[in-house]
């Protein structure tokens, strides 16, 4: 974590986005610390708020891009193997497959303020071939909301931002939940709508 803060500090908004950029390729740097302390780099160095925000929305989408290629270009062959060697996974993944299809721009616009799952639907919808502009849109909706919240605390906390990592940390599961059952319910009325169509 120290060395997130020695990087941001020294390097500014640079270092903001490559890192941002490298969390939603799915490496494994924490959102709730990188996102809060560019708040904070905002009224320290000056900054606007809004232009920390816009170049944290690109570098989002720059990342999420390097995950969504690797899925179109490799995941089905990934999946392929997988299937292959365990035919009892074959099911789940189709049915998987088929869901994310039907809704793949709703489940990237909700997925991406969804705890441990915000950067991998990059690769999922790689892998399903959703349609570059569509995923996008879906992404960098999901991305402002997600960002917003975060730089936006930092930035009112500013040198107390490491304050909202304890507030994320709190509120992450009731996020998770919140989500699947938004979820579940436009999935219920989606099904329910169709059984009423026929």
């Amino acid at each position: 974590m120290e060395w997130i803060t020695e990087f941001i500090t020294q390097y500014g908004l640079i270092a903001m986005f490559l890192l941002i950029a490298l969390e939603y390729a799915c490496l494994p740097l924490p959102s709730e610390v990188v996102l809060p302390l560019s708040g904070a780099l905002a009224v320290t160095s000056g900054k606007p708020l809004m232009l920390v925000i816009v170049i944290s929305v690109v570098a989002g989408l720059l990342g999420s891009m390097i995950c969504y290629s690797i899925g179109y270009s490799g995941g089905n062959l990934v999946l392929d193997k997988l299937m292959h060697r365990y035919p009892s996974t074959k099911k789940g993944i189709e049915s998987t497959r088929r869901f994310y299809q039907q809704y793949a721009s709703l489940s990237v616009g909700i997925g991406r303020v969804i705890p441990l799952f915000r950067t991998y639907i990059s690769f999922i919808a790689g892998i399903t071939k959703q349609t570059l502009s569509s995923f996008l849109l879906a992404s960098m909706l999901g991305i402002l909301v997600w960002n917003t919240a975060l730089i936006t605390l930092g930035y009112l906390l500013a040198d107390r931002w490491q304050l909202v990592i304890g507030y994320y940390e709190q509120g992450k599961w009731f996020i998770l939940i919140g989500a699947i059952l938004m979820m579940g319910i436009i999935l219920f009325y989606k099904l329910s709508q169709k059984k009423v169509g026929k």
